[in-house]
């Protein structure tokens, strides 16, 4: 069985990455796209193969063919679109941040549930064969006891005032929650529960409305620490990941395509990596997990989790202290 999609936002990373995805995946395909836009949506449909084009999100979500919405707006319409969409009895996959806030997360996960259908964020690097192939060897005890890890997240990206990411209550922040999903998710998939943050913020460059540079330090459960450190402002950087365990060492970085430097037993080796799309293996995560009941890479919970991670984070840069999370249970 095929699972129709529909793009809801299909804007520059739905143009770039999304569509194509759902093109090339397997058990996909695009059914339907949003542009505010008539003569625009129609343009987006046929370039990307589109049977409909809608230019409402109620005209979207009532297209009988659709069985799974694709959100890609901006983030305070995640909220409202996901539950309208739950609604409907559509699957949905959701782009990170999940929300602005983690009561809209909590909401959004219990509406889902309540109308059986499936939620997913889009952590991208979940799914990438050489950070499943690290939690691997984490969970096998290859690393040892996990002591340090860090994941810097640079780039260079020039707010623009009018544009909803330099908007604190469109975007909900800057660097922290547009890169910062990745970075915390990714480091707590491979090491463990978080239960306290400390974390400082600027706009030090640029001067936007919304953090262009900061840091976060997370304490987890097993006594692991990790950093990330976030920006719009750094045009170059190289390292994506490094982890130490009491037994090993792993580095990612990206040298025409990320490689992986391992230092186990005393022994260095470097294991390359081939691109991959990652957009593409969610697409088709995501139709074996609805088809085939497949125990999801990705869930609501871990898109509730980073919010209440990044929410830590801003209020730490706030008030200068250590804050503390409660367990995910509770």
């Amino acid at each position: 069985m095929t699972l129709k999609w529909g793009v809801l936002g299909a804007g520059s990373v739905a143009q770039r990455r999304a569509m194509p995805a759902i093109n090339k995946a397997k058990n996909a395909e695009l059914h339907a796209l949003l542009s505010r836009n008539t003569d625009r949506a129609k343009q987006l449909a046929d370039a990307y193969g589109a049977t409909n084009a809608y230019t409402t999100v109620d005209a979207l979500l009532a297209d009988d063919g659709l069985d799974a919405i694709y959100v890609s707006t901006p983030v305070h319409l995640h909220s409202e679109q996901v539950i309208a969409a739950a609604e409907r009895g559509l699957h949905v996959l959701c782009d990170k941040p999940m929300a602005l806030t983690p009561q809209e997360c909590r909401e959004m996960i219990t509406i889902c549930d309540a109308n059986g259908v499936h939620l997913q964020v889009c952590f991208l690097f979940r799914f990438h064969t050489c950070f499943q192939q690290i939690r691997a060897w984490v969970n096998a005890g290859r690393l040892g006891q996990i002591v340090h890890g860090r994941m810097p997240f640079l780039k260079q990206y020039q707010l623009m005032p009018d544009e909803w990411r330099a908007k604190p209550e469109e975007g909900g922040g800057g660097c922290f929650m547009d890169l910062g999903p990745h970075s915390v998710d990714l480091l707590r998939y491979l090491i463990g529960e978080v239960n306290a943050v400390s974390a400082f913020y600027n706009s030090a460059v640029n001067n936007a409305a919304v953090e262009e540079t900061g840091g976060i330090v997370l304490h987890f459960d097993n006594g692991a620490q990790a950093f990330t450190d976030l920006s719009f402002s750094v045009p170059h950087c190289d390292i994506v990941l490094e982890l130490y365990g009491t037994e090993g060492t792993v580095w990612v970085y990206n040298d025409d395509g990320w490689k992986i430097r391992t230092h186990f037993d005393g022994e260095t080796e470097l294991i390359s990596s081939s691109y991959e799309d990652l957009y593409q293996s969610q697409f088709e995560h995501f139709a074996e997990c609805v088809q085939q009941g497949v125990s999801p890479i990705t869930t609501g919970v871990d898109g509730l989790r980073a919010n209440e991670i990044l929410a830590a984070a801003y209020r730490s840069g706030q008030i200068g202290q250590v804050v503390f999370l409660h367990h995910p249970s509770q």
